[in-house]
């Protein structure tokens, strides 16, 4: 239990005794940035650490007067039913609430110097809310402005109590709680667009991988795995390299060019099926990170022509051999490669019959009789170098 007075310190506020409970703090503050979860846990540390007897509550809110409003963002020691009530009656509107909001960022504000306890006990906000907890004071710390929202952190007590330390232990934390909020807003920001980023390359009808220089793989998106199923690249150890040798030394002769460029050609699988492949130098990104700069991607390959994933140059050849039309030539083709029926229907958003109707004209003229017969037409066509 607490006494009176709250945690025993030294009357020097330099003592070491002192900093090092602090220094606990603000390590519970940094650590919380990356696990948001926590930030309740941590202003209960704060509460039994700084505060006296009787103030065991904490939250860190955004409120707004104009217009009325309030999100809680962490809170500890509060009574069931309590951050529905203040944000659907109270929020930004209230005395506390108006005059934090002339204050700025970093300040560590005692009600007691903003309004009176006598005509903060004539307050319709105590009278009808506050006075069954005996709360008639507060301690605050804004900590971040966003047009007419505040972000504070509010302890609210009894007003009977000696709460200097508490008031000047929220001084050395507040910058660092001001920071940690900071930090957080930017990783989210990141892991917004992170995963934005994921779910248009997962979109993409094509295999991406990025690079390094060394061609140790960064990122690749779902459709990467493919593409090593079907022999036409390895990624043994994270590192990427084509399988037939012509495509590899391309590859790394992009590698020593300096200057962004690009480079296309037609990659060949182990059984020869060809894939169409691009390959970007970029400019190097790099991003600074504590014991120096981390280095990002410098090659951005994708392998695979949308849609279908089926390279141009195979659906013309056996569009010229077989006297098909374009549409014809990429159903047999994407059959030949695996496709079923419903797999190119999906891709191409039309309807299973409006496929079947394509591979009736495609049975014609090729003389199949089966699905079958017709990958093994396909398979037995010369290559494009073939008399």
């Amino acid at each position: 239990m607490q006494n009176d007075q709250g945690p025993t310190f030294p009357s020097d506020h330099n003592a070491p005794a002192e900093w090092e409970v602090l220094n606990a703090l603000i390590g519970e503050i940094y650590d919380s940035v990356l696990h948001p979860e926590s930030w309740n846990e941590t202003l209960a540390r704060i509460t039994s650490t700084l505060c006296p007897l009787s103030w065991e509550a904490a939250f860190i809110l955004w409120e707004s007067n104009s217009p009325p409003s309030a999100r809680f963002v962490a809170a500890t020691g509060l009574a069931a039913g309590v951050q529905e009530i203040y944000t659907a009656v109270y929020a930004g509107n209230h005395p506390w609430s108006r005059k934090l909001m002339r204050y700025g960022n970093g300040s560590v504000v005692d009600s007691n110097d903003i309004i009176t306890r006598d005509e903060f006990l004539e307050t319709e906000f105590f009278r009808n809310f506050l006075a069954p907890w005996g709360i008639d004071r507060m301690i605050a710390v804004l900590l971040d402005k966003r047009g007419s929202e505040r972000l504070g952190l509010m302890l609210p007590g009894p007003g009977d109590r000696d709460v200097e330390r508490l008031k000047r232990g929220l001084r050395v934390l507040a910058p660092h709680m001001q920071r940690a909020m900071r930090i957080s807003d930017r990783l989210a920001t990141l892991d917004l667009a992170a995963g934005a980023a994921r779910a248009a390359t997962d979109a993409a009808p094509f295999a991406i991988f990025s690079l390094d220089d060394q061609l140790n793989i960064l990122s690749a998106n779902s459709r990467a795995v493919r593409y090593e199923k079907r022999g036409f690249i390895r990624t043994a150890h994270d590192r990427f390299a084509f399988n037939h040798p012509p495509s590899q030394k391309q590859l790394l002769d992009l590698v020593k060019s300096e200057a962004p460029t690009g480079v296309a050609f037609q990659a060949l699988g182990p059984s020869g099926a060809e894939c169409p492949v691009l390959v970007a130098r970029v400019t190097r990104q790099s991003a600074q990170q504590l014991g120096g700069v981390r280095l990002g991607a410098s090659l951005i390959v994708t392998l695979g022509s949308a849609p279908g994933e089926t390279p141009v140059v195979e659906i013309d050849r056996v569009a010229q051999w077989f006297g098909l039309t374009p549409a014809e030539a990429r159903l047999a083709v994407a059959l030949a490669a695996g496709d079923t029926v419903q797999d190119y229907a999906a891709l191409r958003a039309v309807s299973v019959n409006a496929v079947r109707f394509l591979l009736k004209g495609i049975f014609r003229k090729t003389g199949a009789t089966t699905q079958a017969q017709l990958v093994a037409l396909i398979a037995r066509l010369p290559g494009p170098g073939d008399g």
